[in-house]
């Protein structure tokens, strides 16, 4: 069985065709985000940094019968069906080509869900990526994240795997800026998990006040990095801290071991602190993981 369906004659994939192929989904974080409004369609519009960090799930790409998706996983918790997001990129990428192929892909999770670290949406491009280059359908990154917007807002911005982007609209207008930050980030996942649609359908009672972030992005041309976490403000924080009171407690944690900046990313759960010293970050996460926490040390790629 090869990937096309068809006898393995002259293809400039060829190699792929009796191989496993394995790509690499990461993680990211949001520096900051923004709440702008609703929009008509019932989506929000947001402003973000979102940027990769090199904690990845693992895809292994396999090829199945003609039409057949057969997903599977090492964590119990992910559906298998059809509502995983994997899955559902097979059927939207299908559904664009007009391509019916079969594929079997096995996720191994290192990324925790529904944590704001975009796992499921970073997957979902993996899919996308690796189909567009094995099936040889030769779509553009502009076309990949069209099919991406389909799926979630949070997938057109893993279409191109790693990097630093400012993300606007409600995640489909995607700018690539240089990063230049040599720092070390310090993952905290709290032991909670917070639903996206809970979390957009309460963030108002609890919302106090802007800063000057939305300003800083909207007019810095390559984001310097010089000034930039100070300004960092998520307006779904003061909605989890108060939901989650030990929420404040990590944060300040972090902050007094010297983080020159805390926050979360997304919509939570998951807290960061920023580290300029890589020897201060791994004493941190050790006294973290000492505690039980599922915490992860963590870089910019």
């Amino acid at each position: 069985m090869n990937w096309s369906g068809k006898r393995p004659v002259v293809h400039r994939f060829r190699r792929w065709l009796l191989l496993k192929i394995v790509e690499y989904a990461y993680a990211k974080l949001n520096l900051g985000l923004r709440i702008l409004g609703r929009r008509s369609d019932g989506f929000h519009d947001i402003l973000s940094v979102f940027q990769t960090v090199d904690l990845c799930d693992r895809l292994v790409f396999e090829p199945a019968a003609q039409g057949q998706i057969i997903l599977s996983c090492d964590d119990a918790d992910l559906p298998a069906g059809p509502e995983n997001l994997v899955y559902q990129a097979v059927l939207a990428f299908r559904s664009y080509t007009g391509m019916d192929r079969g594929v079997e892909v096995a996720i191994e999770k290192r990324i925790p869900m529904a944590a704001g670290l975009g796992g499921g949406s970073s997957d979902a491009a993996a899919v996308l990526r690796v189909l567009n280059r094995v099936w040889d359908a030769g779509l553009s990154g502009e076309a990949l994240r069209e099919i991406g917007a389909s799926i979630g807002s949070d997938v057109p911005f893993f279409v191109r795997q790693k990097g630093t982007a400012v993300v606007s609209g409600r995640g489909e207008h995607v700018r690539y800026v240089p990063w230049s930050g040599d720092v070390v980030y310090v993952l905290v996942c709290p032991g909670f998990q917070v639903g996206t649609g809970w979390a957009f359908a309460n963030y108002k009672k609890t919302l106090t006040g802007h800063g000057d972030y939305d300003s800083f992005i909207n007019f810095a041309k390559d984001l310097p990095v010089s000034g930039f976490f100070e300004r960092i403000e998520n307006d779904f924080l003061p909605l989890i801290v108060q939901s989650y009171p030990e929420t404040r407690g990590i944060l300040s944690r972090l902050t007094d071991a010297g983080a020159i900046a805390a926050s979360m990313s997304g919509s939570g759960s998951t807290l960061y602190g920023v580290f300029e010293s890589r020897d201060a970050a791994e004493a941190v996460w050790a006294r973290f993981r000492s505690d039980r926490f599922r915490a992860f040390l963590c870089c910019p790629v």
